[in-house]
């Protein structure tokens, strides 16, 4: 058996690289796709990567077994895909919890190839300049996560543009992914303000048993419904009339939330308007679940437009009577 000398500080900066690599890699991938994540989920996220690096390393060396079991290629897929579930499940799941997954291989292949090409530029074939290799890629993955989004999505995804809202209503909230859409002229009769229309489910967390089931007899027609409200309730919610392919003259049952979150350029701002209930799925894919409108954003951001597209109709005979908070 061969011997080998360790060097714990030499094995230390590995590892700190390796979670550096790791960290900053996640972080472009969430970046990329507009993913919400926080940076203890992501630390914890590239910890577990890094904890795979040094059981490959001490198995490399003969200290511990396993050596290839760690290296076989299911191992690492599930390795990758448990960064990815711990950092951004459960508000990204299925296809763009995939998506994420895929940015973050292609990041990271692009990256670590430019990392290993500039260690053995820099070095030679015995003795590559790793760390070089591994600023090389850090700086990679940032040209990717910067300029990435700025030059591949607006040309590849240029109609399509999503934020994480937080939705506040009675101490509680949900959090959520809204598009920006230009389609979405709704206005409240009343104040005249701004509506976000979002979908039905993703709302009720936000209500208790009895005021979920008068906002989903309101939402079926039932607009008696609201008499049987209680006065702190009946005064916050709102009926919105609007049109949309198909719909004329169509209600939508609103309400107004206590405070609304947007997170803009990784920025949180408060923002005042209506809630709009609706009752089918906005997104087949399941990408977001809310249409923002523009104005509702300090500056001017690219925005798609929806395939559902809301416009405001005539008050109806509701809304005028609907009472002012």
């Amino acid at each position: 058996m061969p011997g080998y000398i360790i060097y714990i500080d030499a094995l230390i900066l590995r590892l700190f690289s390796n979670f550096l690599f790791e960290f900053i890699l996640l972080w472009a991938a969430a970046e990329v796709t507009r993913s919400p994540t926080t940076r203890p989920r992501l630390a914890l996220g590239a910890l577990i990567g890094t904890l795979h690096y040094l059981l490959f390393m001490l198995s490399s060396y003969s200290l511990i077994p396993f050596y290839g079991l760690l290296r076989f290629f299911p191992t690492l897929v599930l390795i990758s895909l448990l960064m990815i579930v711990v950092c951004f499940y459960p508000r990204t799941k299925g296809r763009k919890l995939f998506r994420v997954l895929a940015y973050f291989y292609g990041i990271g292949f692009i990256s670590a190839g430019a990392g290993m090409a500039a260690a053995y530029l820099l070095g030679s074939a015995a003795e590559p300049q790793f760390t070089a290799g591994v600023l090389v890629s850090i700086a990679v993955i940032l040209i990717a996560a910067e300029l990435g989004w700025g030059v591949i999505q607006k040309r590849i995804y240029h109609h399509v543009y999503q934020l994480p809202i937080k939705i506040v209503f009675n101490e509680r909230s949900v959090e959520l992914t809204a598009l920006i859409d230009t389609g979405n002229q709704l206005k409240e009769p009343l104040t005249k303000q701004p509506v976000i229309v979002v979908e039905q489910n993703a709302l009720m967390p936000l209500f208790d048993e009895e005021t979920a089931q008068l906002i989903a007899d309101l939402s079926s027609g039932n607009l008696s419904a609201i008499d049987h409200a209680e006065p702190d309730v009946a005064v916050r919610l709102r009926i919105i009339p609007f049109n949309a392919i198909g719909v004329k003259n169509g209600v939508l049952v609103g309400f107004r939330p206590d405070r609304i979150e947007i997170t803009n350029s990784s920025e949180q701002c408060d923002t005042s308007g209506i809630i709009a209930v609706y009752q089918h799925t906005l997104d087949p894919d399941g990408e977001y679940q809310a249409l923002l409108p523009p104005e509702l954003l300090d500056s001017p951001v690219p925005a798609a437009a929806s395939p559902i597209t809301f416009q405001g109709g005539e008050p109806t005979h509701a809304a005028q009577s609907e009472r002012e908070a």
